[in-house]
């Protein structure tokens, strides 16, 4: 009789502890999974290379100089492009990379749509600047850079931004990396003012939390942007092809996609420096 009260009692004892150790597990579980998720949401990175920029930045051909090796003269990108190049590897033991690519269209009624749709599948991305119209299009330029700036899902994974100062060939206006980037900086530093004054009007603070640049410094510079990773190139997608071709540069003039013209690719010397950039990104 004892034995078997004995026996019940450290039953008894054992169930209670056997239900908290398992509410301990079942909770540990869950706590683990949500972290987990949530860790991966944030540092997720997408696999493919964006290419940015207003109308008429030279996106396009860019994207054909890229995904088929030519300069082909297209007009107005209506629609996203999709293709992709192959990066060979230095090291002769490792394969080379296949590089998805989306060029956004530059056209203002579409390119924030296309933008949103298509972000989530940025590793990288190349931001088209025409150097020859900076000073006219500095607006919207840094308009649209504000936004990428901003965006939290690039901040979350330190997203590389490669701001390409393009048609060096064409600048008679002699529009150097450093100008640009002085302007640009001058036009962001607006942007932010009047971002701020306009949060405190309508929600009675400054609350600049998810804002561009340091929050304790009246000006923007690119340099204290730290949870983007930005560089600043010059260069040429025409390349060094016939003169007669320039008067094509632009690759957004009317609302229809065409195959217009195409010549062979030189050995790329234009883009040098955006190459250098995309084999850092994925050949490290």
């Amino acid at each position: 009789m004892d034995d078997t009260r004995e026996y019940t009692d450290d039953s008894a004892q054992a169930l209670p502890l056997t239900v908290i150790t398992a509410f301990l597990i079942v909770f540990a579980t869950i706590a683990i999974l949500w972290w987990a998720k949530n860790r991966s949401k944030s540092i997720r990175r997408g696999e493919c290379l964006l290419l940015c920029g207003v109308s008429n930045a030279g996106k396009t051909l860019l994207y054909s100089r890229l995904s088929m090796g030519v300069a082909k003269r297209t007009l107005t990108s209506m629609a996203v492009n999709r293709g992709s190049m192959i990066l060979e590897n230095p090291s002769s033991d490792r394969p080379s990379k296949k590089i998805h690519i989306i060029d956004i269209p530059g056209n203002l009624r579409i390119r924030q749509r296309e933008f949103n749709s298509n972000k989530l599948s940025a590793k990288a991305m190349i931001f088209v600047i025409d150097s020859t119209a900076i000073r006219n299009e500095s607006k919207d330029v840094s308009d649209y850079l504000y936004d990428i700036l901003r965006e939290k899902t690039f901040r979350q994974q330190r997203l590389p931004l490669l701001i390409l100062c393009n048609k060096q060939d064409l600048n008679d206006n002699q529009q150097t990396i450093e100008t640009i980037r002085d302007l640009l900086e001058n036009e962001l530093t607006m942007k932010r003012k009047t971002r701020a004054s306009s949060v405190a009007v309508h929600q009675g603070k400054g609350d600049t939390s998810d804002d561009i640049g340091r929050r304790d410094k009246d000006t923007f510079e690119f340099a204290d942007v730290k949870d983007i990773q930005i560089e600043f190139v010059e260069g040429s997608a025409l390349g060094t092809e016939k003169s007669s071709y320039a008067d094509h540069y632009d690759d957004e003039n009317d609302d229809i996609d065409s195959a217009g013209d195409e010549t062979d690719a030189d050995s790329g010397a234009n883009l040098n420096q955006v190459y250098d950039w995309i084999e850092k990104i994925w050949i490290k």
